[in-house]
């Protein structure tokens, strides 16, 4: 496999989103793909700025600070229902726990691109025409914005979609019913599932719950975290911010969802234990907002399948791959890699 895979990581600058981030920049360095852009949503983790800020802080340790960032939409397609309260955030408001200090020596204005993300995300998939890989680990909101502003012409270009968001099973981790990222612009997600032509790849809220996916955070934090302090400069701000944000919530699994759609992304014939082919939109209204509503009917004639759910992960793969991208596992890569 080469370089000739191209992505473009949309997010909203977690601290989940910097270990999507991390795995990228290590297949990207690998040569394994090729990571044209780094484009900001503003409407989820925290504001453009603070996920601006987070994710610069990321290719600052590693070194590259050539990959370009854009911001994107600061806000929803339309105002939410309710004002989100930050302290409710598990990332905190800043998306980084609220436990670092802002970075100095430079203003977020002067490393962030003057083109607006939704136009470089269409510039970048035109001119690579089905070559680009979105894969979107925050709201839909620019990629949405991307199908009402350019139509046909950039449906036709992106080559897949990957998707962290939604639920098929009903499960919320927001509310009730609705998973985060589709629950902060769900006429996004409606429009990205409606209006796709792509393939469209989702990983959806369930498969990461701890009864299905278990990676104890002691084992992170002190297996992981200090082995890997002499081999990625990173680490020191993912220990600080992930220690503050699991230890004082007494959760014992470690979950960086938006990595696991990467690492789907790079290593599916081995992550990847289970999936399954759906006809899947979104709710708009009521109690069950956001939710992801799958065709449980299977009327391919009026509902045609869409989209490819990953129902089932393998957590021991992941552990391998979280080494390989800080540098601790250099075995695994090519031989464990999706092919062309």
């Amino acid at each position: 496999m080469s370089a000739n895979r191209l992505v473009v990581l949309d997010c909203d600058g977690g601290s989940d989103d910097a270990w999507a981030l991390l795995v990228l920049l290590k297949a990207d360095a690998e040569q394994l793909v090729t990571l044209l852009g780094v484009t900001i949503c503003g409407c989820g983790n925290t504001d453009l700025q603070n996920a601006g800020r987070n994710m610069y802080r990321i290719l600052k340790a590693c070194r590259r600070t050539e990959i370009p960032i854009y911001f994107g939409a600061a806000e929803s397609l339309i105002p939410p229902v309710e004002p989100f309260d930050d302290s409710k955030k598990f990332h905190g408001s800043d998306g980084f726990g609220d436990i670092l200090p802002l970075d100095v020596g430079y203003d977020i204005k002067d490393v962030v691109q003057t083109e607006h993300a939704v136009v470089a995300i269409n510039r970048l998939c035109i001119q690579n025409s089905k070559k680009v890989t979105i894969i979107s680990v925050g709201p839909l909101t620019n990629i949405a914005l991307c199908y009402s502003m350019f139509g046909e012409k950039f449906a036709n270009a992106v080559e897949n979609i990957y998707i962290m968001g939604g639920n098929h099973q009903g499960v919320g981790n927001w509310t009730r019913c609705a998973e985060f990222n589709f629950y902060a612009d769900p006429e996004a997600a409606f429009a990205v599932l409606a209006r796709s032509k792509c393939p469209i790849t989702i990983l959806p809220w369930e498969p990461c719950l701890e009864d299905r996916f278990f990676i104890c955070i002691n084992w992170r934090l002190e297996e992981l975290g200090k082995a890997a302090m002499s081999t990625c400069a990173a680490i020191d701000v993912m220990n600080i911010v992930e220690r503050a944000q699991w230890m004082p919530s007494n959760l014992k699994n470690w979950n960086p969802c938006d990595a696991f759609i990467v690492a789907a992304f790079l290593f599916e014939s081995t992550l990847v234990k289970k999936k399954s082919s759906w006809h899947a939109t979104v709710d708009l209204t009521g109690h069950t907002r956001g939710q992801m509503i799958l065709d449980h009917l299977q009327d391919v004639n009026k509902f045609p399948k869409n989209v490819e759910i990953i129902e089932l992960l393998d957590a021991d793969v992941f552990k391998k791959i979280a080494q390989w991208s800080v540098g601790l596992y250099d075995e695994f890569i090519v031989d464990h890699c999706n092919g062309n």
